[in-house]
């Protein structure tokens, strides 16, 4: 999207004729109260090696000292970075995921995907498998958690929890109020 601007070359003009006036103006001011010898006539602004100070001695009035500004530095030649030595790589630690069995890779290539066979019913049946029987160890924090959690119900007392409620949460959430 364009920018909508007022600038047209009238008013370029206007403000490039308004800058020079300002600059004349300046000069002249400088010249009067520093000296008509101070300021060299072609003297533009920042591109001239030298600029006008005012002494310190006379409180800033009088003439101004010439300072010569120097030059900056040459840029370095860039250095040459060598390449990097290779490095000795770990070892492959092998598949996070377990490969697929012999009839599920199988399940790709019988039927089509929009009737839900080949791919699609690939990747229901791997979405059904738990991720102990997908994966070696557990990829991420979320993992950890749930991990081998079938077996751990196995052997506790933890039963099946229906509508979302527990004896847990009854037992240690509500206030005893004899309603119960």
């Amino acid at each position: 999207m364009a920018r909508n601007s007022n600038i047209d070359t009238t008013r370029q003009e206007f403000l490039k004729e308004s800058y020079r006036k300002e600059n004349t103006l300046r000069n002249k001011w400088f010249r009067e109260h520093f000296g008509s010898d101070a300021l060299p006539a072609d003297m533009g602004g920042l591109e001239n090696s030298t600029s006008p100070v005012p002494d310190s001695k006379s409180g800033g009035r009088g003439k101004p000292t010439l300072i010569k500004i120097k030059p900056a530095p040459p840029t370095p030649p860039k250095k040459v970075i060598p390449p990097l030595k290779e490095t000795v790589t770990a070892q492959d630690p092998g598949p996070e995921m377990r490969a697929a069995s012999p009839d599920t890779k199988n399940m790709i290539y019988t039927g089509l995907s929009s009737e839900g066979n080949g791919r699609v019913a690939y990747l229901v049946k791997r979405k059904n498998k738990a991720p102990e029987e997908k994966f070696e160890y557990p990829l991420t924090s979320s993992l950890e958690v749930g991990w081998n959690i079938k077996q751990i119900a196995e052997t506790s007392e933890i039963k099946e929890v229906h509508y979302g409620k527990s004896r847990i949460v009854r037992d240690t959430f509500f206030a005893e109020s004899g309603v119960m």
